[in-house]
């Protein structure tokens, strides 16, 4: 009980509260001149498993480079070891093949229907096991990883997203390793000349500016996480209130979808199963895919009805806020708010619900949502804006995530009206 009271403090303290409180991003005046070696672990990271595990200084110039020429050893995931190491090559996942991730044997990429938005930066997902071990399918909650497992996650951003694929330049991976106690974050911040990555916990803010998928000039000021901003997101509550970090894309419905593999393109489910990755997957027609959000990224809401504006918004909010916005999240049990696609009780969904910590963030609306109308709705409200101290979610965006406002206008606005007073 005391770490849950130590733990909501914090949180509070840094306006983690992703739908309903104050921004947490770090200054971007003090964040963007720091550079890899010089960060250091954030003294409110009370975890003991984790104390120690400081920044290393950057390595020295000779450092095997990650470049397609670069040889590739055997991955190295030492669970032995609670330090991380200091250059993200030590792990052997990948080298650059064209500014893009080209992963080694054992090694599985992934992709979401609906991926998590963070200021229209591009993501390579991908999987590591340990050899001859398996993942625990879950028809609803992220699956279980065996010991030694890791999800390696990259961000990467290009001058002009309506050509993705030119000129990328590559600015941080996240891993996210299974040791026997549960799971730890590891950031790892990119090079300049792109020739590795530095395990550097204190974060960073990144001014980005390049042309978004519908043609529009945007200026982000990218969050690299700290890490101690990554249990923001990540942590949830067991029964005794104590704190355990878990992924939060590997489910069943987010990877209920097609991915392009070397060997031709095939069900993510089907193939991990194929490979022995994946034990006990039922037959896929009783697993309910997540809405494939470029639909709407690419084409709008004109083409759905209700029930497709729904479950779009539905799963948007799911992936995006329903993290923090869960009955087994500090955020969720302190705001009542649940985001998650499953929630059937619409007044913890927000409808006609005032919100318990918003303050200015609210925009002086009184109600999450309000039927019928978007623009006296919190939740929209929020959403749509780039302000600091209204915006949501809180962690991982400056942008305005363009389709994803329009969907949720659509939504609320297609709801039967129904007064809140």
């Amino acid at each position: 009980m005391a770490r849950f009271i130590i733990m909501a403090l914090w949180l509070a303290l840094l306006g983690s509260l992703a739908c309903e409180s104050e921004d947490s991003r770090p200054d971007a005046a003090v964040a963007a001149d720091v550079s890899p070696g010089d960060g250091a672990t954030d003294p409110m990271d009370a975890r003991p498993s984790d104390a120690d595990a400081g920044v290393t200084d950057a390595a020295p110039a000779d450092a095997s480079p990650m470049d397609a020429n670069a040889p590739l050893g055997p991955v190295v995931v030492d669970i032995s070891n609670p330090q991380p190491p200091p250059l993200l090559s030590d792990f052997r996942f990948f080298r650059l093949r064209n500014g893009v991730p080209d992963y080694n044997q054992g090694v599985v990429p992934y992709d979401l229907n609906t991926p998590l938005f963070s200021d229209f930066a591009l993501k390579w997902r991908a999987i590591y096991l340990p050899p001859g071990s398996q993942i625990q399918f879950h028809p609803t909650d992220s699956f279980e990883f065996p010991v030694g497992s890791a999800i390696v996650k990259s961000f990467a951003i290009a001058p002009d997203l309506r050509t993705p694929e030119v000129d990328v330049r590559i600015l941080e991976t996240r891993v996210l390793i299974r040791y026997a106690d549960g799971w730890r974050a590891f950031p790892y911040l990119w090079r300049e000349d792109r020739s590795d990555a530095d395990f550097f916990a204190r974060g960073a803010v990144l001014p980005l500016t390049f042309i978004d998928p519908r043609g529009q000039t945007r200026t982000a000021q990218y969050l690299v996480p700290q890490r101690n901003q990554c249990f923001a997101c990540h942590d949830q509550l067991n029964a005794e209130g104590g704190a355990f970090l878990t992924p939060l894309g590997p489910k069943a419905r987010y990877l209920h979808r097609s991915f392009p593999y070397e060997g031709g393109a095939a069900n993510q489910l089907t193939h991990l199963a194929g490979l022995g990755w994946l034990e006990g997957l039922p037959d896929l027609g009783d697993v309910n895919p997540a809405f494939d959000f470029s639909e709407v990224a690419t084409t709008g809401t004109t083409g759905l009805d209700q029930l497709g504006l729904e479950r779009a918004a539905r799963d948007y909010l799911d992936i995006n806020c329903a993290h923090c916005h869960n009955p087994n999240s500090v955020q969720g049990v302190t705001s009542q708010l649940f985001l998650s696609f499953d929630t059937t009780d619409r007044f913890r969904l927000g409808v006609c619900k005032e919100p318990g910590s918003a303050g200015t963030g609210s925009g002086g609306l009184r109600f999450d949502i309000v039927p019928g109308n978007a623009a006296q709705s919190i939740l929209h409200f929020r959403m749509a804006s780039e302000t600091v101290g209204e915006i949501m979610p809180l962690v991982g965006r400056s942008l305005r995530d363009d389709p994803a406002v329009e969907l949720i206008r659509a939504w609320i606005d297609g709801m039967a009206p129904e007064a809140c007073d």
